[in-house]
């Protein structure tokens, strides 16, 4: 007899992959294994605002083994007496995960362009998650994953979700943005032809953003493809005051957080650096990705364990033998000048 996924949720969260996603005849030619699409043309330039300068890995940290110890110190292994889609919201744990959890597949249109790409992250990943968090904190019920299908000049090769919280307009003060985005999530996408393994992979190698040459510069740089999409990153996140980002083409993720500004009436204060991981494949194991997504979230919102980032020179904040919590405490372990740069 097979069991849902509530009743043990660190198990299917363990052991649950995403499902395969095959394109449509009628998309585009993905480039060849190792190779940039080259399609990556993003309507991005250098701009004297953009602030980026250093990018640092969080590979140096081991962040995968602090996803694992987060998962098994928070998220429980006995029944949680419910079942896996919510009677009242319809949200649901929805990656089938056989043969141990009765989860059934739904099967996704296969895609041929973003708006075709985009069901299989809001119900597949997206929804899990958004269950997960829901199940595991309550008082996160208001928030969620919501898709701004915006009328933005790109919107063909790259959308975003945004894990938030809807407000009403008049409560859109600066301020009430601002508290918002420093909780929130961006989850930027776009299709794996356009965002190729090869390209995500260049992302997330890149250790620097060249500095901003004003008109009348002998020789001004243009940005390169992994630029331009960090640019756009940067400029998303800020617009969105929220640090904390993913970017993924489904076949691949990636997961960063800038060290944002805490300045409502000057947004473009800080934000000069991001750590980033390495690629996490759709079925990658130990942490899969809704381990990286479950924590992500709950780094961004100050779940139950997380503990403020050491001022410089200071012994981390939690003992050795206790488990660490969440990006924050991962920081703890970061040279003294990566925590002089990341001051959320």
């Amino acid at each position: 007899m097979t069991a849902r996924g509530t009743d043990n949720l660190r198990c299917y969260l363990r052991e649950t992959k995403l499902p395969s996603m095959t394109n449509d005849a009628m998309a585009p030619k993905m480039p060849p294994t190792g190779h940039k699409s080259h399609l990556n043309h993003l309507n991005v330039r250098p701009q004297e605002w953009r602030r980026l300068e250093s990018i640092y890995s969080f590979q140096d940290i081991s962040i995968d083994d602090v996803v694992v110890s987060w998962i098994d110190s928070h998220i429980p292994d006995t029944s949680l007496g419910v079942e896996d889609e919510d009677p009242l919201t319809g949200e649901r744990l929805t990656i089938p995960c056989p043969p141990v959890f009765n989860i059934p597949f739904h099967n996704e249109r296969r895609p041929t362009d973003i708006m075709r790409l985009s069901p299989w992250l809001d119900n597949l990943p997206l929804m899990t998650v958004q269950r997960t968090i829901h199940l595991l904190y309550p008082e996160t019920r208001p928030w969620g994953f919501i898709l701004n299908d915006e009328n933005d000049s790109d919107r063909k090769i790259f959308q975003h979700f945004m894990w938030t919280i809807p407000s009403p307009d008049e409560e859109r003060t600066p301020e009430r943005l601002a508290e918002i985005g420093r909780n929130s999530v961006v989850v930027a996408f776009q299709p794996p032809w356009i965002l190729s393994e090869q390209d995500i992979k260049e992302f997330s190698q890149c250790r620097s953003f060249p500095t901003f040459r004003g008109p009348g510069n002998a020789y001004p740089t243009p940005l390169d493809s992994r630029e331009r999409l960090w640019a756009k990153i940067w400029d998303t996140c800020v617009e969105r005051h929220t640090p904390w980002f993913v970017l993924t083409s489904y076949n691949q993720w990636v997961f960063g957080v800038f060290s944002a500004g805490n300045h409502v009436s000057n947004p473009f204060s800080g934000w000069t650096a991001a750590f980033v991981t390495g690629v996490c494949d759709y079925n990658a194991f130990s942490p899969t990705v809704v381990e990286w997504m479950t924590f992500w979230v709950a780094s961004a919102m100050r779940l139950k364990g997380w503990r403020s980032i050491p001022k410089v020179g200071e012994e981390p904040a939690y003992l050795p033998h206790h488990s660490p919590c969440t990006v924050y405490d991962v920081m703890g372990h970061s040279s003294d000048s990566a925590l002089a740069l990341f001051h959320l």
